[in-house]
């Protein structure tokens, strides 16, 4: 017994001994924290763990660089390419001080200066070291910067960007960085916005983008979400602040709700026309009722029709306040009563009552088909016959037989005269 435990203790020993023998590696510290989402805030998406310093990758752009004017600053890579009697191969990027350091040719400024003048600066500096030699400057990874976000946003805060990124790029991660919300379907059926990263009280029409020289530049991001125009859509510098202000009352505005992507108060631009406004919030859709469009102003209500008075309804004049309504085009017909079906049922042309009855199938209760009534979605007038031609939105209802009402009735009835008596009887005694 003796000898099993001390063979034991013998193997902890050495099995602890080899564990300290071994040499901890050493841990290598990222230049940035390459665990935090806002570092993936560009559309370049960096894999994690991958060093940025030394690792060349793919750039996600959406056009050819503009060297003429591409701004070199700190964190670019460059990489240099020596053909000759002598090969070689160097990578290094724009140091924070605004330098490189090119190995066995020395430090140079860069920082600040265009592209082009940065890539001649750099090949005159290798060419005295390399003569007779054919040398090429590239530059092959694109440095990140902050940005900031603030006003009527979903998650403000900063963000890192590098110089190929838009203003709506910024503003889709700063909403999907948000934990509640809503999915696509959700804000079609709340109105509320589901990517753009705004919030329902934020004026997307002038958008602030406050550079560090002291230039502001004022966009209406809706004119690139609508009209895809790019110049609202500008490309960011390092060190913008991104100011999205809200809604001003005391200005212009007008109300709209319906069948639009976002429900709420909007700014109304100078001389703005109604169909232009409904297109600048994207409320002319297929489910949109075109036919009966409600403006109301000054507490008067008028339906607007697009489309048998489109003349006159094109140049119709927005005004402060004015309030509109989109209804919902229906593709449904709803079927009630002594049916197997009931609900909604998909909308047939020339369909008439008879028609949605057998889809849904009557019931043995059900009373003769003729007994059919129809209601109709636009006017709520009660048409009786099984002939009646249906509309989209209309209620088909197949009511019960006489006797069968007559039955419900008695079984009703019945059990509270039998109390009734029962309690007369009990009272006699």
């Amino acid at each position: 017994m003796k000898i099993k435990s001390i063979k034991f203790i013998s193997s902890l020993i050495l099995i602890g001994s080899v564990l300290f023998a071994q040499e901890e590696e050493p841990r290598q510290i990222p230049l940035f924290d390459l665990q935090n989402k806002k570092y993936q805030s560009s559309m370049e998406k960096y894999i994690k763990e991958r060093s940025i310093i030394q690792t060349i990758t793919p750039q996600v752009l959406e056009t050819r660089l503009n060297e003429v004017e591409y701004v070199v600053g700190p964190g670019d890579l460059f990489r240099i390419h020596v053909f000759g009697e002598i090969e070689n191969t160097f990578t290094f990027s724009v140091l924070p001080e605004g330098n490189v350091l090119i190995p066995t040719v020395g430090s140079l400024e860069v920082s600040g200066d265009k592209l082009p003048n940065v890539k001649k600066d750099i090949l005159k500096a290798v060419k005295k070291s390399y003569k007779n030699a054919e040398i090429s400057v590239n530059l092959t990874g694109l440095r990140k910067f902050r940005i900031y976000l603030t006003g009527e946003v979903l998650q403000p805060g900063t963000y890192f960007a590098q110089a190929t990124d838009r203003l709506s790029d910024i503003l889709e991660v700063s909403a999907m960085a948000t934990k509640d919300r809503p999915t696509q379907e959700e804000a079609e059926q709340t109105g509320e916005r589901a990517v753009s990263g705004l919030n329902d009280w934020a004026n997307e029409t002038a958008v602030q983008i406050r550079h560090k020289n002291g230039v502001t530049d004022t966009v209406d991001l809706t004119r690139f979400y609508r009209n895809g125009d790019k110049s609202h859509n500008p490309h960011l510098s390092g060190g913008d602040v991104i100011y999205v202000p809200s809604i001003n009352l005391t200005q212009a505005y007008v109300s709209i709700e319906g069948n639009v992507g976002y429900q709420g108060i909007y700014p109304l631009r100078n001389d703005e026309t109604l169909y232009e406004f409904l297109r600048r919030v994207q409320a002319l859709n297929k489910k949109s009722n075109l036919q009966n469009i409600i403006l109301v102003r000054d507490s008067q209500r008028k339906t607007v029709d697009f489309i048998n008075d489109a003349a006159s309804s094109m140049d119709l004049q927005l005004q402060n306040n004015d309030q509109i309504v989109v209804p919902t085009t229906y593709d449904r017909v709803y079927v009630r009563g002594e049916v197997f079906n009931p609900g909604s049922h998909p909308f047939l042309a020339n369909y008439k009552a008879r028609d949605y009855i057998g889809r849904a199938g009557a019931l043995d209760t059900a009373s003769d088909i003729e007994d059919v009534v129809v209601i109709r979605h636009e006017t709520g007038e009660i048409l009786k016959g099984a002939d009646v031609l249906v509309h989209k939105g209309d209620t088909v209802v197949l009511p019960k037989r006489g006797r069968e009402v007559l039955k419900d009735y008695i079984s009703i009835i019945a059990p509270i005269a039998s109390m009734f008596i029962a309690t007369l009887a009990l009272i006699a005694r």
